[in-house]
């Protein structure tokens, strides 16, 4: 009997900070690597965030053409090649929903057991490509052999609610690292003093991508809002994305560069949101947002719009909001907030590890279904 770990394919479309990925490097980093070993799959030739430690934690990082629809026959052959030179990998969990049915059927064909993954619950039919991104995506309830979603209202998006209500699906939550995001007052400080802001300056931060799903427009009007209702506050919006330069310049030729702060990519987000007295969260649609969990867990106080799965308040921190209330409603909603924050401010790890958010226990969780489907494939 060989002494290597199970090798796992993670699908991904690349490994930057997001959501899925910062969800699954959280997972990585807690399971036991003698035992279960993740590689990954991206569709893109740059270097990605994740991509040394990914290296340095064992794993290996494959490559395949990005999916455009035209290109389906040399798509598919791609992966019936990577699958013909490369038996390890005996589970297949898919994270990328647009060509999950393609590439978890060429999974099926190699004998490989397939998990298809939904972190969205959809944005509906806003535009023509997302008519073509649920066109492609639909099939995949018919391919995996099990299926998860960060909500149920994930699971429903993707799947359809006849699957949700099968054995063949479960809620997987997006599980954090309670210890890393346990709320310190002296990192707090700390960071505030890099910041360059005082203990009573009110400090909002918005993390994600500045992407459509995310809202930009909101956010940017909120976050002006904010700082006109208070001269004070300091907005952070920390992430990247294909809208990040147009803002970066909106804010330079308003001279707000000062009081609205384009971060980027950060790697020391607990810090920041220790350092925040606020979130501002009022995304189009989600799954179940990692970055709000990651919020609670530092004690955070929440202003997020009700598009967002109700599965997400794991504590008494979320403040809700239609997307249709004023942004002067939002804006004095978010400085009231840090009014509270700063008063008195604890970590609810007891809460959120009750809800299933903890990453030890996912770690372990993940891991027996990996060598669950590890068995299932060898026996087949």
């Amino acid at each position: 009997m060989s002494n290597e770990p199970i090798r796992i394919l993670e699908v991904f479309g690349r490994m930057n900070r997001g959501g899925a990925e910062v969800m699954i490097m959280n997972l990585y980093r807690k399971m036991d690597r003698s035992r279960v070993q993740l590689d990954f799959m991206v569709h893109t030739e740059e270097h990605c965030l994740f991509d040394d430690e990914i290296r340095s934690l064992g794993g290996h990082i494959y490559r395949v053409p990005r999916f455009k629809v035209y290109n389906i026959l040399a798509y598919r052959k791609a992966w019936r090649n990577f699958f013909k030179n490369h038996s390890e990998h005996t589970v297949v969990h898919g994270h990328m929903g647009f060509s999950a049915a393609i590439y978890l059927h060429e999974g099926n064909r190699a004998g490989r057991y397939t998990i298809a993954h939904s972190h969205s619950a959809g944005n509906g039919y806003r535009s023509f490509a997302d008519v073509i991104y649920k066109f492609c995506a639909y099939p995949t309830r018919y391919v995996a052999r099990q299926f998860f979603g960060c909500s149920t209202e994930a699971g429903i998006s993707r799947y359809g609610r006849k699957k949700v209500h099968s054995s063949q699906y479960s809620n997987f939550p997006n599980a954090i690292d309670l210890d890393t995001f346990a709320f310190d007052r002296n990192v707090r400080q700390q960071k505030r003093h890099e910041l360059g802001v005082s203990e009573h300056q009110p400090v909002i931060i918005h993390v994600g991508r500045v992407t459509l799903q995310k809202n930009p427009p909101m956010i940017y009007r909120t976050f002006k809002e904010i700082v006109k209702q208070n001269h004070n506050a300091v907005c952070l919006w920390v992430g990247t994305g294909e809208q990040e330069d147009s803002y970066r310049k909106a804010i330079a030729e308003e001279g707000l560069q000062e009081r609205i702060r384009m971060m980027g990519v950060r790697i020391d987000i607990p810090s920041l949101l220790m350092a925040a007295d606020s979130l501002l969260f009022p995304s189009l649609w989600e799954g179940l947002p990692v970055s709000v969990i990651e919020a609670q867990a530092t004690g955070l106080p929440c202003v997020i719009a009700n598009t967002i799965s109700p599965e997400v308040a794991v504590s008494s921190l979320v403040e809700w909001h239609d997307l249709h209330e004023s942004v002067g409603k939002w804006a004095s909603c978010c400085l009231g907030q840090c009014r509270k924050g700063q008063i008195d401010r604890q970590s609810p790890k007891d809460e959120i590890r009750k809800a299933g958010y903890d990453i030890l226990e996912s770690a372990i969780r993940l891991q027996e279904i990996y060598m669950i489907g590890n068995e299932s494939a060898l026996i087949k």
